[in-house]
């Protein structure tokens, strides 16, 4: 084999990098560095147009571009187009101030942003940094903020509240049972022994108000688990033991038996639970995607449309559409997979801005899923190469 293939072979299977520059001395500086110090085979374009094209066919492993004499319009576009590819973007500008104002208008998760002043200095370590924040392992701990940042509703708050202070309650009660001092109920109290005496006073409701607060892919089970233990332990009260020391569970158990009843009785209602189940399972779940071109066919109002799946993974797609949608929307995606048409049953869960400002992008995630679906659409996406993350 002579040379020339070789070499053919190797840019092959170097991944790529598009670098859209108009100046030389930059392009052939960055263009080295991206090549000697990552092994990144660049695609160099000094077409803004020509640029983008390349973005949208090669869906490369990162994107550099140099924004001066590009109109912020132009910015926005690339924006768009590296947030739906999830790409990483260096931008690069001698005007420090400009990247300034764009580092506070964007969402940074796959940008950033270098003045030419620095390229010398500082190329090699933004690089590393932004190739970093695309790794599996980050964009697993944005999905754990992502589901932390839920918010609850009052009710939520008020139930918490109860339970984080349940210990007090029972404290209050007691000293209104019995008149003793706080001196005396509270060394009385201390005088438990066992670690699960002295859990069950302090700890147990307390612990279940922080589940009922978090989501987290432990917090609902920890909290029904929690719930359903306090029941077991009203109904199998020993008299005169801890923490009521009479005959049978005083007027407090009874009533935190019955908040324990409707918190449960809450989480029936799906509107409630949903939240838990939806972002824990966001969490975890494979939403691996990679690039595609499918046609499908969507039914709105009676109206057959067609449009483009651009990417897919096992549990989800994601389309761009002139038509508009609102999330929670319902539809029957009917896609051609390898020569043959399937029907998919999909609800429509994030909706975001594409590089043409008269089409919107959708992802989509299938619902009802039979085991034969699922095969089909696990082994389409095995035949996939171009992974987007």
């Amino acid at each position: 084999m002579n040379t020339a293939k070789k070499l053919q072979q190797v840019l092959n299977i170097q991944e790529k990098v598009v670098l859209i520059c108009k100046e030389q001395f930059i392009d052939v500086n960055i263009s080295n560095r991206l090549n000697t110090y990552f092994g990144l085979n660049v695609i160099k374009e000094d077409d803004f147009e020509l640029g983008l094209d390349r973005i949208k066919g090669l869906v490369p492993k990162m994107v550099v571009i140099d924004i001066d004499g590009l109109p912020q319009d132009s910015v926005k576009r690339i924006y768009r187009i590296i947030y739906h590819l999830q790409i990483p973007c260096l931008i690069i500008s001698s005007q420090t101030d400009i990247l300034n104002h764009l580092r506070s208008k964007f969402d940074t998760r796959y940008l950033s942003f270098l003045p030419k002043a620095v390229l010398n200095t500082l190329f090699n370590e933004t690089t590393s940094l932004l190739l970093n924040k695309v790794t599996s392992t980050a964009k697993l701990k944005q999905r754990i903020r992502s589901a932390a940042d839920y918010k609850h509703h009052l009710t939520t708050y008020l139930l918490a509240t109860l339970l984080f202070i349940e210990p007090a309650i029972k404290v209050l009660y007691l000293k209104f049972q019995t008149d003793f001092s706080f001196e005396l109920i509270f060394k009385t109290i201390f005088s438990m022994e066992g670690f699960l005496a002295n859990f069950e006073f302090w700890a147990l409701f307390p612990l279940a108000g922080y589940a009922l607060l978090s989501v987290r892919s432990w917090s609902f089970l920890f909290f029904i688990g929690i719930q359903t233990y306090a029941l077991f332990s009203y109904f199998t009260y020993e008299p005169f033991t801890w923490p009521y020391v009479a005959k049978s569970p005083h007027l407090s158990s009874s009533l935190m038996l019955t908040l324990n009843t409707a918190l449960v009785l809450y989480f029936l209602v799906p509107e409630h639970l949903r939240p838990y189940w939806n972002r824990t399972r966001l969490i975890w779940r494979d939403t691996t995607r990679f690039a595609t071109v499918l046609r499908a066919k969507m039914k709105k109002d009676q109206q057959i449309l067609e449009t483009t799946i651009t990417n897919i993974s096992e549990t989800g797609a994601y389309f761009t559409t002139k038509e508009s949608f609102q999330i929670g929307n319902k539809l029957d995606l009917e896609i051609d997979i390898d020569g043959s048409t399937k029907m998919f049953n999909v609800i429509i869960r994030r909706e975001q801005d594409t590089a043409h400002l008269s089409y919107k992008g959708y992802g989509v995630e299938f619902l009802n899923l039979s085991k034969l679906d699922k095969k089909i659409l696990k082994t389409f996406v095995s035949t996939l190469t171009t992974r987007l993350q």
